[in-house]
């Protein structure tokens, strides 16, 4: 039985809608957030240790009070901020910032959180730190993108030295 041309065409429209709503189907499930995840959301103290190099040096390590993960809205879309103690507002730049399966530090910078909807706990100050959107994409395709949102998984290593 030969298919006629109406028929291919029906078939090769439907293929394609399958394909595109399924492609759509997985990008919106994998991106899918309840907004922001807070350092509240877990109990920090369980956060198991991250083996790097900075992790065996003599540093202040924090986690961040709000991590945002949203590379679909664009560039520094990415990033984590911190409540660091006042008497360290004078050293916050000897301070590298580490997320799990990287190698590369990031440095921080403060901020007044007003933009990113943050208030600086008392007797605080507040600073964050960005990650590469193009590393996330990567972390998406990689079927790591959870990873990225999880506080547990940046750490900053403040040197006080």
């Amino acid at each position: 039985m030969k298919k006629s041309a109406g028929q291919k065409k029906f078939l090769f429209i439907t293929f394609i809608a399958l394909t595109i709503g399924s492609i759509a189907t997985m990008i919106v499930w994998s991106i899918q957030d309840p907004s922001q995840t807070t350092s509240s959301d877990a109990n920090l103290a369980l956060c198991p240790t991250m083996s790097d190099n900075l992790s065996k040096s003599k540093s202040l390590k924090f986690h961040p009070i709000k991590v945002v993960a949203k590379p679909w809205l664009g560039e520094h879309h990415v990033y984590s901020i911190f409540a660091l103690p006042l008497q360290y507002k004078d050293i916050y730049h000897r301070s590298q910032l580490l997320v799990k399966d990287t190698d590369t530090p990031w440095e921080v910078t403060p901020t007044d959180g007003i933009k990113y909807g943050e208030v600086a706990p008392e007797d605080s100050f507040l600073v964050i730190g960005f990650f590469p959107t193009r590393l996330t994409l990567w972390y998406w395709v990689s079927g790591r993108f959870g990873e990225l949102r999880q506080p547990c998984n940046w750490t900053l290593h403040l040197f006080l030295r």
